[in-house]
């Protein structure tokens, strides 16, 4: 699952803004946590979480 969130985390269109992101190992156990209990995909997850 981690890798999955990596990956779309990856994209240029959010590159930018995660590499500027001072814990991501954190933000990343959080977003993976997160993702769980969320029915979609993780793309649509990603967007949701990041654009709130």
């Amino acid at each position: 699952m981690r890798d999955l969130i990596k990956k779309e985390l990856s994209k240029p269109s959010i590159h930018n803004m995660f590499k500027g992101w001072a814990d991501q190992e954190q933000i990343l156990d959080e977003l993976e946590e997160g993702y769980v209990s969320y029915d979609g995909s993780v793309e649509d997850y990603l967007s949701n979480k990041l654009n709130y």
